[in-house]
């Protein structure tokens, strides 16, 4: 059976054991002269916060005195706040749309440029909406890769003739030949009916997922299935998240129209991606049921045109998709939708992902978008249960997870900062490890 790891050469040999590395060894770490944006309020406090031991130990407005071998950090007035979360990423198809397809360990060395830029963008963790093996989770948790810190899928489900079923035209059905349900090296797993479902589950689980990704309705980065086609019957929803909250998690689904996000929510789905042509009542019953709808705008912006991606069927599906966006984003702001902050960015977009900060900023007010980014997320994140097992984080809080940016700048009045981290991120530090520094050291 095949099984995508997105990883190379000895990568596959990291343990299996998913934990934070241990901070111990590394100084603690006093930063001081700093305006703290905790993830959660609107109002910047000046203050300073000690780290050690991968954990902020201290924040205060009063001055803090520097324990024996502490590093000092001048923040040079700068903005404190918490790490960045994706709650919509797919690092495992950051390789160019032409090599759709591709061989694992080719990807797998795209999956890692796209990691690592996500670090140096800000981004401490990334929920991996579906694609990416758990295994390259461990690679970067051991310390051996550079990267955010993981939430992986595992391998989408979807039925035949579903949003994840990538084969060529042509290409008969892997049942049929005595083959692997896997298909797209590994990216997703063709599943129907109840048994198939709950296999597919199952072994997404034993291979380290935190949470399960499934196909609920058409797509607009495929050819065969139309918006508006139910994908997964009820049955076999139930039986996923049946399967996934029997190891004390959930079920995340791909769906855009009403008629979709209904049939996921009345059986347990409980985060919806994208959601774009959904109307008042639907909404009205995601809210009901504290469902989340974690949406994207960037990506739905600039390349509905774009013919390097997408077939004219594809850009009509888009178009169409595009075209309920206001309508998405007024129903969320009216029933008080949780949505978090992500992306969607595929085929090589990861260095766009600070755009995301700017076209939700259109729609929300800076504090909003960050709050999104930030302690809303880390709501969802945590929806993993018992699988998650990295400690709180998303806010700057005694006792938190030491995940820390020092924006040079105020993104609370030009969030458009955050489009160009390499020089507005004067510092990144993810579970109390420092992974950039241009601040001055005293």
């Amino acid at each position: 059976m095949l099984r995508f790891v997105v990883a190379v050469g000895l990568v596959l040999l990291v343990a299996l054991v998913v934990a934070t590395p241990a901070a111990a060894s590394e100084p603690p770490v006093l930063i001081h002269n700093v305006r703290i944006f905790d993830g959660v309020h609107a109002e910047l406090v000046a203050g300073q916060v000690l780290v050690a031991d991968g954990i902020i130990q201290r924040v205060s407005s009063e001055p803090i005195a520097p324990p024996d071998g502490a590093v000092v950090l001048d923040g040079g007035d700068g903005v404190l706040c918490p790490g960045f979360i994706d709650l919509h990423a797919h690092l495992s198809l950051q390789y160019p749309v032409e090599l759709q397809g591709t061989h694992p360990t080719v990807a797998g060395a795209f999956a890692q440029l796209a990691a690592a830029s996500y670090l140096d963008s800000g981004f401490t963790t990334v929920r991996d909406a579906g694609g990416t093996h758990p295994d390259f989770a461990r690679a970067i948790e051991s310390g051996d890769l550079p990267g955010p810190r993981i939430y992986p899928s595992g391998a989408i489900l979807s039925q035949t003739s579903g949003h994840g079923d990538f084969r060529a035209p042509g290409a008969p059905h892997p049942a049929w030949l005595g083959g692997s349900p896997y298909v797209n090296s590994g990216e997703s797993i063709l599943v129907d009916g109840v048994t198939e479902t709950l296999r597919a589950v199952r072994e997404n689980l034993r291979s380290g997922a935190t949470q399960i990704k499934i196909m609920g309705g058409g797509g607009v980065a495929s050819d065969y299935d139309p918006i508006d086609s139910l994908q997964m019957t009820p049955e076999e929803i139930r039986a996923a998240v049946q399967a996934a909250s029997d190891w004390g998690t959930y079920v995340l689904a791909h769906a855009y129209t009403s008629e979709a996000v209904r049939r996921l929510v009345d059986n347990g789905v409980r985060s919806i991606e994208h959601g774009l042509l959904i109307d008042e009542a639907t909404a009205k019953l995601v809210a009901e049921r504290n469902v989340v709808l974690s949406t994207q705008l960037y990506i739905f912006r600039p390349r509905q045109d774009d013919v390097s991606i997408y077939t004219e069927r594809r850009r009509a599906k888009m178009r169409r998709v595009v075209a309920g966006r206001e309508n998405l984003i007024r129903l969320i702001k009216k029933y008080g939708i949780k949505t978090g902050f992500g992306t969607d960015l595929i085929f090589g977009q990861y260095p766009l992902v600070g755009r995301e900060f700017t076209e939700r900023a259109k729609y929300w007010t800076p504090a909003e978008v960050l709050r999104q980014a930030t302690s809303e997320s880390a709501e969802v994140i945590r929806m993993a249960g018992t699988l998650d097992r990295y400690g709180r984080f998303g806010e700057i809080r005694q006792g938190w997870v030491a995940d820390l940016l020092v924006v040079a700048g105020d993104p609370l009045e030009d969030i458009s900062l955050l489009e160009h981290p390499e020089t507005s991120l004067a510092l990144i530090m993810k579970a109390g490890r420092i992974h950039r520094n241009r601040l001055r050291a005293e």
